[in-house]
């Protein structure tokens, strides 16, 4: 039972701290959760750019200052950083020069 309550406070902490970031970063690619009609909806109305939509995770960016603020006022269910919640962004993965 410690053990099951240590885990859900220690995902609710990730949690937390990745909206704070979200909020706080410079980053404007940001992963909006939730069902895809609600998110698509969310991103047109805070006047952002939709990158990429799957079922329940939408990408989108915008260069516009208080996006992510725009994006929960306009019924955005949860939003995160696309990087610090996985590293999906939208963009093109970076090459690595392959040494032989």
């Amino acid at each position: 039972m410690r053990i099951a309550g240590g885990a859900a406070l220690m995902i609710c902490g990730w949690l937390a701290l990745l909206i704070v970031l979200t909020f706080a970063s410079p980053q404007r690619t940001i992963a909006v959760i939730g069902p895809q009609a609600r998110a698509i909806a969310a991103v047109v109305q805070a006047n952002g750019r939709i990158l990429m939509a799957y079922d329940y995770v939408t990408i989108a960016r915008s260069e516009e200052a208080g996006f992510v603020g725009r994006l929960y006022a306009a019924g955005a269910w949860l939003v995160l950083d696309a990087d610090q919640a996985g590293g999906c962004t939208g963009l093109p993965p970076k090459r690595t020069g392959v040494r032989s």
